[in-house]
Parts: C-alpha cells; structure tokens; sequence
C-alpha cells in the first residue's frame, strides 16, 4: 500500500514539473522573441535617426538575443521529413550574418545596402514564422 501511494505521488509530481517545465520553454521562447523584435525596432529607430550606437545597440541585442533558438524545442508534426529545429539553426546563423553586414554597411554609409540588409533580415523572421508556426 506504502509503495502505491509512493509512487503515485511520485508520478503526479513528474506530471506537474513536465508541465512547469514547458510552462518555463514557453515563457523563455516568448521572452526570445520580444527580445529579438526589441532589437530589430532598435536597428530601425538608428536608421531613422542616423544613430549609429542606436543601430550598433540594436546589432548587439540581435546576435545575443537569436543565440537562445538553438534551445527552443521546435516540433514539427506535419513533415517528418522537414528538421523545424535544424531549419531554426539555419536562419539564426544567416541572421547573425546579415546583423553583422548591416553594421559595416552603415558604418561606410551604404544606406540602401543597410535597408536591403535589414529587409532581408526580417524577411528571414517571417518566413521562419511562417515555416516553423505555421501562420
């Protein structure tokens, strides 16, 4: 009887910490992804303004801030054939890329380069919403 109730308790406490713990994956990837449209309204706000530490401030937050995807546990039940978390890792990494092009663009003054840079940045951000949540 002891050993029942042992391990019901035991299981139920699993249960609930299963579930904090995907409560604290979906709070930390919402957290993520305010982070990262908080740095692309800054790169914005520095283009707007001609600011470069604006726009250097807004770089830096990105590349930090788009390091934290490779945590997120991406599923993907419709296309087992398409890896959702592999695709992720992807796009963080050309991100980081075009983060680091906008800044020397802007820095040589290339204005239209910077723009283009910045489109395709967040071109990248939808399309991996659309992908990956499928919107």
């Amino acid at each position: 009887m002891k050993r029942l109730i042992l391990a019901s308790v035991l299981l139920t406490s699993v249960a609930f910490a299963s579930g904090e713990n995907k409560k604290l994956d979906n709070l930390h990837q919402a957290q993520t992804m305010q982070n990262l449209e908080t740095a692309m309204a800054t790169i914005q706000k520095g283009f707007l303004y001609n600011n470069t530490s604006l726009v250097k401030d807004g770089i830096t937050k990105l590349k930090i801030n788009i390091e934290d995807i490779q945590d997120f546990k991406i599923e993907n039940n419709k296309d087992l054939k398409f890896d959702a978390q592999k695709y992720a890792k992807a796009e963080m990494g050309a991100i980081k890329i075009l983060a680091g092009e906008i800044m020397k663009d802007f820095d040589v003054g290339k204005k239209e380069k910077v723009l283009e840079g910045f489109q395709k940045t967040l071109n990248r951000c939808v399309t991996c919403h659309l992908i990956i949540r499928q919107w």
